[in-house]
């Protein structure tokens, strides 16, 4: 008799102390998660380039660095990235929100080359820059 009255004891407590657990809260995964996307702004535009828009004294043998505010599909590049005047070809490709581009040859010295993104680039976010966006510098 004595077992049943602990048992009973024991049943309630568990179940009263159920009742009084707090409701769970929505999980912190999504909070955690979502800064490891590269998402820096609502909007898909450039962020900053190397050299700077208006830039002189240009190496001759630049590393071309763009910077966007969302990360960059890169299938979308393809053919969506010129150089004028007359540029020699420009390799390079994405990483996440960077496009890097280097001449195959030297620049010629003195001139003003203007590097412009077609407006069909595209964020993995499924943004595109919705307008030919340049941006200009100087050689030596």
């Amino acid at each position: 008799m004595v077992m049943w009255k602990r048992i009973r004891l024991l049943f309630l407590f568990v179940f009263s102390s159920v009742h009084c657990l707090p409701e769970p809260s929505p999980s912190l995964l999504g909070i955690l998660v979502l800064p490891l996307v590269t998402q820096t702004s609502a909007t898909f535009t450039i962020e900053s380039t190397t050299p700077a828009n208006g830039a002189t004294g240009v190496s001759l043998n630049p590393t071309i660095t763009i910077i966007m505010t969302q990360a960059i599909e890169p299938t979308s590049l393809n053919t969506n990235i010129s150089c004028s005047p007359s540029c020699p070809s420009l390799t390079g490709g994405s990483s996440n929100r960077t496009i890097t581009l280097t001449p195959t040859s030297a620049l010629t010295s003195g001139i003003t080359y203007t590097i412009t993104l077609n407006q069909n680039i595209q964020s993995t976010f499924g943004l595109t820059l919705g307008t030919n966006t340049s941006f200009s510098f100087t050689t030596l």
